[in-house]
């Protein structure tokens, strides 16, 4: 009848896992069924899988690595043996070359697993410890379950000092998930650590917080596994009456892999009290176990028993039995050392490999940021090269716009301009005569508007410069003019300003339009203003407190720097007097 519920109780999961391989990319919906199954009903999980391995080579690769997770995960589930790491090492490198954070922790999680199994505990704990480290905080469940295993592991290879804290993580883990069966196996392994530690009094506590707990959850399987470990314990602290409640718990159900572990405390325990019965029978079931180690207790407790009754011919034919299986066991425990040092070292040399190819891809990165930063300097030296000429191209350009605007300016003040006009204006009246013979009459009215127009532009230039003729000769018998061309005294701060002014004033922001073409400095401006004063070279180098040389410098590169182009000192001072 169980079967049938579960058989009808999975059978539409089965359906939509068959549908859905008809069609490509709808295997993901399944797998996700099957994780969640896997975790309570691993057999029917792996039925699920074993329903779509067909289809699901027509899969994308993600969806494909999906299905070899959970495949791993469902035979872990259902306590199947991992015999190989093939499997687990392909689901690996995708997930980290991806750095996928979603699966990469469970992925380190069972590739632990699978090493455990191989016996190969250095790489569990690596893999352990990496899924602890890339695990979501909250992820209460999968880090109760790490810690479980990486404790476990130290208990294996005898680290009980460090088994301690991380079985407390453990039952913390489990606490917050509210996993109380799985709080019953890490107040157990607490208790274990606690025992191997020979801290009695801890470890009675903790197992038998562990079995009130079980009681609490009515779950007599739990008590049978609390009950199993507590029965040999207290057997070996000789505490009989306590053990032999404790076994009955234990031998009143027992799984396959239960039964040799719980007839050696029941062959152990009635040795013990003297019941050499039930210690014979219990002995001799161990006989029958696969694992040589217990074979080997088996035959030293048969020994030992025939022995006791006087019957020396079996007991010497159960001692030579058990010397053969001493010798197996001793083998295996020789061969299972070598195997454990054989681990180490290969984790070792991985560990030496994984930090030289670490180092390799550091240097091939540092080497990758250097190129890579090099290529961004030149190309940012190339830009801001490109960006520099380019604003010196267009400030050369609006130089020169600048320059070209002066000259016709200067053109259009000049004396040649008035005569320009005024032989254009004789060319209008002969023209309008000739027109006047016509009945043109717009043509007339054209050519006496243009005549007019060039009249009054040669008008308004004579009267400029009229008034700039009027405008120097004032300046020239100012006082300030006179100071700086005749004084000796010592000229001052505002005696510069004073010129300024004056000079600006006669033409027409003189000063401002000079610094518009070249941002000058202090001397380099007060040189131009004695130029334009018409002072004498070497009273110029007075004034400024220069060398001769030093002003014969000044001028020829502010020639360059306006003009950009080379020039003589005397090609500035025609510029400034003109300007």
């Amino acid at each position: 009848m169980r079967t049938l519920r579960t058989l009808l109780l999975f059978f539409p999961l089965l359906l939509l896992a068959f549908v859905s391989c008809g069609k490509r990319n709808d295997s993901l919906p399944a797998l996700q069924r099957v994780a969640l199954l896997a975790n309570t009903h691993p057999d029917s999980a792996m039925a699920l899988l074993d329903s779509l391995r067909d289809s699901i080579f027509l899969q994308p690769r993600s969806v494909r690595m999906y299905y070899d997770l959970l495949t791993v995960k469902a035979r872990d589930k259902a306590y199947i043996r991992h015999t190989s790491d093939s499997l687990i090492r392909s689901v690996l490198r995708y997930y980290e070359r991806r750095d996928d954070k979603k699966y990469l922790p469970e992925t380190y999680y069972y590739a632990g697993r699978v090493y455990s199994d191989l016996g190969d505990a250095p790489q569990a704990l690596n893999y352990f410890i990496r899924a602890s480290e890339t695990a979501d905080g909250k992820d209460y469940d999968l880090l109760g379950r790490i810690y479980s295993q990486i404790g476990i592991l130290y208990l294996y290879q005898a680290v009980y000092d460090k088994a301690l804290p991380v079985f407390r993580k453990c039952y913390q883990y489990n606490l917050l998930e509210g996993d109380s069966a799985a709080l019953v196996y890490c107040i157990r392994n607490i208790g274990r650590t606690y025992s191997v530690l020979n801290q009695v009094d801890s470890a009675l506590y903790y197992y038998k917080e562990a079995d009130s707990l079980a009681i609490r959850l009515g779950s007599n399987f739990l008590r049978r596994k609390v009950n199993g470990e507590l029965s040999a314990y207290y057997t070996q602290l000789g505490m009989y009456k306590e053990a032999y409640k404790c076994l009955q718990m234990a031998l009143s159900q027992m799984s396959l892999a239960e039964r040799a572990p719980r007839y050696s405390t029941a062959a152990r325990y009635y040795f013990s009290v003297n019941q050499i019965d039930s210690a014979y029978y219990y002995s001799k079931r161990m006989t029958e176990m696969e694992r040589y180690s217990y074979k080997k207790e088996g035959y030293e407790g048969l020994a030992r028993i025939a022995r006791l009754r006087g019957n020396y011919e079996k007991a010497f034919e159960y001692f030579d039995k058990y010397l053969v299986y001493a010798d197996s066991t001793s083998e295996l425990v020789r061969t299972e050392a070598v195997r454990k040092i054989n681990a180490l070292y290969n984790y070792q040399l991985r560990e030496e490999e994984n930090n030289r190819l670490q180092m390799q891809n550091r240097q091939q990165k540092n080497y990758i940021v250097w190129i890579t930063a090099s290529m961004v300097v030149v190309v940012a030296l190339f830009f801001a090269y490109r960006q520099n000429r380019k604003r010196k191209e267009e400030g050369r350009i609006n130089q020169l716009q600048k320059l070209k605007a002066l000259e016709e300016q200067k053109y259009r003040q000049s004396q040649e301009f008035i005569e320009e006009n005024k032989k254009r204006i004789a060319e209008l009246e002969k023209e309008l005569q000739e027109v006047r013979t016509t009945s043109d009459i717009s043509r007339q009215e054209l050519l006496h508007a243009q005549k007019l127009s060039l009249e009054k532009d040669n008008e308004q230039v004579e009267a400029q410069q009229k008034m700039e003729q009027e405008a120097v000769k004032a300046f020239q018998t100012s006082a300030i003019y006179i100071k700086f061309h005749e004084t000796d005294d010592k000229i001052l701060e505002e005696d510069w300003s004073e010129l300024i002014s004056a000079i600006d004033n006669t033409y027409r922001n003189f000063t401002q339009r000079l610094k518009d073409l070249y941002p000058m400095n202090e001397v380099e401006l007060q040189v131009c203003l004695l130029l334009k004063i018409d002072m004498p070279f070497k009273r110029i180098a007075l004034l400024v407190l220069r060398s001769k040389q030093a002003v014969t410098s000044i001028r020829k590169r502010l020639y360059k720097k306006v003009f950009g182009r080379e020039g003589t000192p005397d090609d500035w001072d025609r510029f400034i007097r003109n300007f």
